[in-house]
């Protein structure tokens, strides 16, 4: 409902959202979104509040060194999922792993918090294939906007020197891309606070064939020891090669599109050279930045790659370099 003042003039309300999950890219969204005129809360760990409350610092990337230094205080830092029913939320962005909706929707107080969001948009960054599914039960498809994070962000510093005081670097690496009945309304707050964002035709499926080339592609890094020149002279490249070109297939096979050519160009020579030509083009240190985010989210990349191979038995598709490449880097499938 519009509001009135004393000289009769009318203003809509300031929009309303809650940030689940206040890590690196949750802060940086908040950020925006806050700039863009919405009064934002967050839904973070309880040794984040502290600092939350305090204002935590940010820092956008300017090349090789240049960091420009940002800040981001919430409204409201929320510690307890259960807090937020007290909250009328025109906006609830998933800003955690797929493993950790998953855990919060299973006893973690997710589904309290579902249960009391009313007819909120929400924001859904996750890219498995059983997310959909797994959301079934506590929103409605219509309600959902599926977003793709096109950024590098990270608690920095990530090397000795990088900044001055710790807090989360982050790159732009694209605008960010929604779609949903409510993708407009996401897109022009982001952009309003300065974030490039746009609403594309499925960010669901397009993320979803972005995932399935990089989780083993990622895998295969990890199988090389987190070492670019391990990943182009070993066998990695190819054998990521082959597993990503099988999980797009499954994706395929699952969404019943077609992955983007792009993609499909990614083969073992251009994981070599992009491999070569990421440690010099990129405004932050590549092989450090990928070891550090992917060992944390490890389980969510496990995950996914068993998912991959599951859903390969389910629908036909060919398996075997999934299967290879999951029993080198993290053994065989238990049983």
């Amino acid at each position: 409902m519009d509001t009135v003042d004393g000289r009769g003039r009318t203003s809509k309300p300031r929009p309303r959202v809650l940030i689940v999950g206040a890590g690196a890219v949750g802060q940086v969204y908040g950020m925006y979104l806050q700039r863009g005129g919405a009064v934002v809360d967050v839904l973070a760990r309880p040794r984040q509040k502290e600092e939350l409350e305090e204002g935590a610092t940010l820092y956008k990337m300017r090349g090789k060194r240049g960091r420009e230094p940002m800040s981001f205080r919430p409204s409201i830092v929320h510690v307890d999922p259960a807090t937020t029913v007290d909250v009328d939320y025109d906006q609830i962005w998933l800003c955690i792993s797929s493993t950790g909706l998953e855990k919060g929707l299973d006893g973690g107080g997710l589904d309290v918090m579902f249960e009391h969001a009313g007819r909120a948009t929400v924001v859904v960054f996750q890219s498995g294939l059983h997310i959909p599914a797994l959301l079934a039960p506590h929103v409605a498809d219509m309600q959902i906007v599926d977003g793709g994070i096109m950024m590098v962000s990270y608690q920095a510093p990530l090397t000795e020197g990088e900044v001055d005081h710790p807090g989360v670097a982050f790159y732009m690496a694209g605008p960010q891309p929604f779609t949903g009945r409510d993708a407009k309304r996401v897109v022009r707050l982001l952009e309003a606070g300065d974030c490039p964002a746009e609403e594309v035709e499925d960010a669901r499926a397009t993320m979803a064939f972005s995932s399935a080339t990089l989780m083993p592609t990622i895998t295969a890094l990890e199988g090389a020891g987190w070492t670019f020149s391990k990943m182009r002279s070993g066998p990695w490249a190819g054998l990521a090669s082959s597993a990503a070109g099988e999980a797009r297939d499954v994706v395929a096979a699952q969404t019943g599109k077609s992955a983007p050519a792009a993609l499909n160009l990614v083969l073992s020579p251009t994981l070599k050279l992009a491999s070569f030509l990421a440690p010099i083009l990129a405004p932050f240190e590549v092989e450090i930045y990928l070891k550090y985010h992917f060992t944390k989210v490890h389980d969510q990349t496990e995950r996914l790659i068993d998912d991959y191979i599951a859903r390969a038995d389910e629908l036909g598709v060919s398996k075997k370099a999934l299967t290879e490449l999951r029993t080198q880097v993290f053994g065989p499938i238990e049983s």
